[in-house]
């Protein structure tokens, strides 16, 4: 069976800083097939962003040599404890659809929800693993999944997870994908609708950096495969 990848990021950064703690990279598979990457580094502005690019960096070089998105994420845990000797944690998630296996496989160090839509119904992967860089022995969660269509996968940061709350009406991720007509969203509406939703949570004043990527399998393909990838990316003044 023919399938398509369609996947789609929206990210602010925290209201009153210049610059997203949160860093995402995308990178294809040597074996086939895609791996993108978010790293929430502890804070947010510059110094954030830096450490998440770093941790980033150290990972997608690691999948191109062809490592498991589990050794890589235990590697990056590595780099971090070992740099900021357990002072400083981030969170992870791997979403990867790996074509050699036919599987996506997701690992995670996070405490943020991952939504995963099925024809089977909503499910969702709880935090796993713990964030990375505090405790020595830190593992990531790794859960695989065949490939099918109508799979959709959708990954937050905690800036979303933890929306609404300082107004006492915390923003509920999981009611949010129940509600959603999954066949009819393109990947693009479902990521822009999501961080909308919490942007609202929030009044409009994001408190911490926000991030979502989701990803959408479909059905079909052209003869000739292109790829395509678009990017918008406002710039600050």
């Amino acid at each position: 069976m023919t399938l398509t990848i369609e996947l789609a990021i929206a990210k602010t950064h925290r209201a009153g800083s210049r610059e997203s703690g949160d860093t995402v990279e995308l990178v294809e598979r040597p074996g086939g097939g895609i791996s993108v990457v978010l790293v929430d580094a502890q804070g947010s502005g510059s110094a954030a962003k830096l450490l998440s690019l770093q941790i980033a960096g150290r990972i997608i070089g690691l999948l191109n040599e062809g490592v498991r998105d589990g050794a890589a994420a235990r590697a990056a845990h590595d780099f971090l404890y070992t740099l900021r000797g357990g002072r400083v944690s981030a969170e992870l998630d791997i979403v990867s659809v790996d074509l050699a296996s036919r599987t996506l496989v997701v690992t995670r160090n996070s405490e943020a929800p991952l939504v995963l839509v099925r024809d089977s119904g909503i499910e969702v992967v709880a935090s796993t693993g713990g964030r990375i860089g505090v405790y020595r022995h830190t593992r990531p969660g790794v859960t695989e999944w065949p490939l099918e269509p109508g799979l959709v996968a959708i990954v937050v940061s905690d800036g979303v997870a933890h929306a609404g709350r300082r107004w006492q009406q915390p923003f509920d991720v999981v009611a949010y994908a129940q509600q959603e007509a999954w066949p009819e969203r393109t990947a693009q509406e479902v990521a822009d609708g999501l961080l909308a939703a919490a942007l609202t949570a929030d009044r409009g004043n994001p408190q911490d950096d926000m991030t979502i990527i989701a990803l959408k399998l479909h059905s079909g393909g052209m003869v000739q495969p292109i790829r395509r990838l678009a990017l918008c990316f406002p710039l600050p003044e």
